[in-house]
């Protein structure tokens, strides 16, 4: 009788022993890789290279030299200022289904150059006209519109402002080539340029919170206009110089993603 009871109370609670089993399994976190999400801070690196595709040097003045006269003085002095650029960014993401919106800073150290000398006549005694053009340091603070084309390649567009510290010098040297010492008409400046800049790129993820990207950008800081007054001697004669500041850059970059929450964990 003691056997008989004993063996329906098994019968009766060993569904429930192996419920609770089951349960006891289920209630442990399950970290899980839900896949990869854009949403978030990142800090990286970038690196590149600057050209400027339109930057003519027009001169001009109200009388500009004694030798003035067609075929003379040369009163265009093409730059085209190039070169590299390294740096660093900012940026937060936020990811809505297949769509991202999101804003970057980045600040680059930069080696943006060029200077020319164009003299004319060919031959004789020559008028040589000089001009320069620096940008020392480059930065943005943009804006992103992106679309995720798989879960870990990004397409965006991107926009806002372009900054860039910007060093322009011209001279024109009358006589520079002749036994006696010419006139000159020396100017220069140094500031803080802003502007706008517009292009695009794209993004791969291809780690937990590593991504790498490449961007082209336009820019464009505006033009300037600086004087120099006549030297040697100092007279009332002034040249006037107009530097454009526009031009290509081409970036590729390394991001980290802050994940401030960690894994995702799921609970039963």
């Amino acid at each position: 009788m003691k056997t008989f009871a004993t063996a329906a109370l098994f019968l009766a609670l060993g569904p429930v022993a192996a419920s609770a089993a089951d349960l006891a399994v289920k209630a442990r976190p399950v970290a899980m890789d839900p896949g990869y999400n854009w949403s978030g801070f990142y800090i990286g690196v970038n690196g590149g290279y600057a050209w400027n595709n339109s930057s003519d040097v027009a001169v001009s003045g109200t009388p500009l030299i004694t030798a003035a006269q067609p075929g003379t003085v040369p009163f265009t002095v093409g730059l085209r200022p190039e070169g590299y650029l390294i740096g660093g960014q900012v940026g937060w993401n936020y990811q809505f289904g297949a769509g991202l919106v999101g804003i970057e800073a980045d600040f680059d150290y930069a080696d943006i150059n060029h200077s020319r000398n164009v003299d004319l006549p060919i031959v004789g005694t020559s008028v040589r006209t000089s001009a320069s053009e620096k940008i020392d340091f480059f930065g943005t603070v943009r804006g992103r519109l992106g679309g995720i084309v798989s879960q870990r390649l990004l397409l965006f567009v991107t926009g806002g402002l372009a900054y860039a510290n910007v060093k322009d010098t011209a001279n024109i040297n009358e006589f520079f080539n002749a036994p006696v010492i010419g006139r000159q008409f020396i100017a220069n400046a140094s500031d803080l340029r802003f502007g706008w800049t517009l292009g695009a790129g794209a993004e791969w993820a291809f780690a937990r919170n590593w991504s790498v990207k490449a961007e082209y950008l336009y820019y464009d800081l505006g033009s300037r206009t600086i004087t120099g007054g006549q030297t040697n001697p100092v007279g009332a004669d002034f040249a006037t110089y107009n530097f454009s500041t526009r031009g290509n850059i081409v970036k590729a970059g390394l991001n980290y993603k802050i994940d401030w929450a960690g894994p995702v964990v799921a609970k039963y």
